[in-house]
């Protein structure tokens, strides 16, 4: 008997989409059988949406006479969504009004709105039999944890929830006391996981990537393969988790029936995002380039993107995820519409309106095939598609430490963009440098780092670190784009579910003045020295009195350069060592309120602090 199946992830803002809660829905969907659904976002909403297609397909609870009616509402009112939904859950009659004809026609549908509004407010929600439930970043923890505990309220009696993913992971004990459920702990590479009686092992299944087509969210990174030619690492660097989340490693994981199955069902993606953690250490990296090639990423590489109208109407032919299938094809209709002439657009419209296919809603499978021969060739002259370049990432960057000739020259067989180089130390810089010098040599120009800040370095290591990619940019003609991350301790208590901690070296201020800097570059440094030089200071003196700038002069420097930032330079050097010590102690503590700063005896140091108040607007 097939299982109703909830997959969760919560409502945090992520690049990439959730792997391990698609492999799951391809275990569930294409090996158990079972009817899978995926949900991003705010949980109440989400009740709403399933309380509404109650009112548009659920069971006739009144006197039969009604059936008819039912069966149509979501076909004739489909396209005032919005009201319905905010109505299940506010009650308010005023949204009620604004649906033509909602009133006129019939009690039954006023009736039975008004009944999932009392089951909204009463908490008596659809249910599942499986509830699972990811989790990411520790920082994220507060809001894993509310999403656990509501989810609770979507299990049906009888039936299990799952938690699972990076945070769970590292903090079990800590989620397992939030929430009363024990985690799942590390990968899903075992047969018996989640109390399976079978042998697969859902870890080495492709990705069911129709699951993103059932939310509103668009992941920035969705076009992609997401996988794995390696797990693990040989490291055990004392600010990574990587040993916690893959303990064992292991020296290739196949990748080309993966890919092609992925290709046959969604369409070819355009780029290959590893996930490697280290690549490099694999005594079978030989291999394992030779697989990504053979997957059609070697250097050169090209393809031209699927049409999605096919792909999307063949998988509605083969039953497969139909309610992301009706979302996916709602929504190209919508892009077709946008694309169309207008004599053609409102042509296009009227068939849209005939076959209740203005709205998800109101879509069937029938509607859209009938409509098929009309739109078809519509799709075939207004969507062109063109040759793209195609892209291989090691998104979590290659160790430098054992890049060789060897190594680089077989990377740069690949279309590797950007080639990703941590320099999370000043003391690697020999090796970094003759990592980027390789690089440079086998024709990779296209270079990323990660910079660890507030661990153990210092200030000013973190800027001579930017500055030496900026030395290294202009001397081999490579761009180089760093990204610094700073660094929490994901095993403290008083840390993991925050962002607070400052390393030994660092302060509030100065922590403050690096995230304000790096916002207002979009979270990355470039290869240009002036912009730079701007942003960072021409030396290391500059740098420092960036750090205990005021934060609103640090991002509106443009503006307030020959004003209030210069007063506030007047006053800053106007100050004794003595005032000095004080107001440096002070700045560092990063709170400005106007009880504290009147607190300051000095008169000088109060002139000072006031700038510290300064509001970005």
């Amino acid at each position: 008997m097939s299982r109703r199946v909830l997959l969760i992830e919560p409502n945090w803002k992520n690049k990439y989409p959730p792997q391990n809660l698609m492999k799951l829905a391809t275990y569930f969907r294409s090996v158990c059988g079972d009817d899978v659904r995926f949900f991003k976002g705010d949980l109440k909403i989400f009740v709403a949406q399933l309380l509404l297609e109650e009112f548009y397909f659920g069971e006739v609870d009144i006197q039969s006479l009604f059936a008819p009616l039912k069966n149509d509402a979501a076909q004739k009112f489909g396209r005032y969504e919005k009201f319905l939904l905010d109505f299940i859950r506010t009650g308010k009659n005023s949204l009620l009004d604004a649906v033509p004809n909602l009133r006129e026609d019939d009690f039954f549908y006023e009736y039975t709105l008004r009944k999932l509004h009392r089951r909204f407010k009463a908490e008596d929600f659809p249910t599942f039999d499986i509830i699972c439930v990811n989790s990411l970043f520790t920082f994220y923890f507060d809001e894993t944890v509310r999403t656990i505990n509501g989810a609770k309220k979507f299990l049906a009696r009888g039936g299990k929830i799952f938690v699972g993913g990076v945070a769970a992971t590292l903090l079990p004990k800590y989620f397992e006391d939030a929430t009363g459920i024990k985690p799942h702990i590390g990968l899903l590479d075992k047969p018996d996981d989640l109390g399976k009686t079978d042998d697969v092992i859902i870890d080495t299944l492709p990705p069911d990537y129709s699951i993103l087509d059932e939310i509103d969210y668009k992941y920035p990174v969705a076009d992609a393969y997401i996988t794995y030619t390696t797990r693990g690492c040989i490291r055990k660097c004392s600010f990574c988790a990587v040993s916690k989340l893959e303990p064992v490693y292991k020296s290739h994981v196949k990748i080309f029936d993966q890919l092609q199955r992925t290709a046959k069902r969604f369409g070819a993606k355009r780029n290959l995002l590893l996930m490697d953690n280290n690549v490099l250490a694999s005594e079978k990296f030989d291999e394992v380039i030779d697989e990504i090639k053979a997957c059609g990423f070697g250097k050169g590489a090209t393809y031209v993107p699927p049409d999605e109208y096919a792909v999307t109407l063949k998988n509605l032919r083969d039953g497969f995820n139909e309610r992301a299938c009706l979302r996916k094809m709602i929504s190209l209709y919508d892009e077709l519409e946008r694309r169309l002439p207008e004599n053609l657009a409102g042509e296009f419209y009227f068939v849209r309106e005939e076959n209740f296919l203005l709205s998800v809603a109101g879509a069937t499978a029938e509607k859209i095939f009938a409509a098929d021969e009309f739109v078809r060739p519509l799709f075939e002259k207004y969507f062109k598609r063109k040759q793209l370049v195609r892209y291989v990432d090691f998104n979590q960057g290659l160790d430098a430490r054992l890049l060789d000739e060897h190594k680089m020259s077989r990377l740069a067989e690949l279309n590797l963009h950007p080639m990703r180089i941590a320099f999370d130390h000043i003391e690697q810089r020999d090796v970094y440098e003759r990592a980027i010098r390789l690089a440079a040599k086998y024709g990779v120009r296209d270079l990323s780092n990660y910079l660890l800040y507030n661990f153990l370095d210092t200030p000013e290591d973190f800027y001579n670190r930017l500055r030496i990619n900026i030395d290294l940019c202009e001397e081999l003609d490579v761009a180089i784009y760093s990204f610094p991350m700073k660094y929490c301790p994901i095993d403290d208590p008083k840390f993991f579910a925050n962002r607070d901690y400052v390393g030994r070296h660092w302060n509030k201020k100065f922590i403050r003045a690096i995230q304000a800097i790096i916002n207002a570059t979009k979270g990355k440094v470039g290869r240009g020295r002036d912009f730079f030089e701007k942003a960072f200071g021409k030396n290391l003196d500059e740098f420092r009195e960036l750090l205990y700038m005021p934060e609103t002069l640090i991002i509106y420097r443009m503006r307030y350069e020959d004003n209030l930032a210069e007063d506030w330079r007047e006053k800053f050097s106007a100050l004794d060592d003595g005032e000095r010590a004080v107001a440096e102690k002070f700045i560092a503590a990063n709170k400005f309120t106007a009880s504290d700063i009147a607190n300051v005896a000095s008169e000088k140091i109060r002139e000072l602090l006031n700038f510290y108040r300064l509001r970005r607007e």
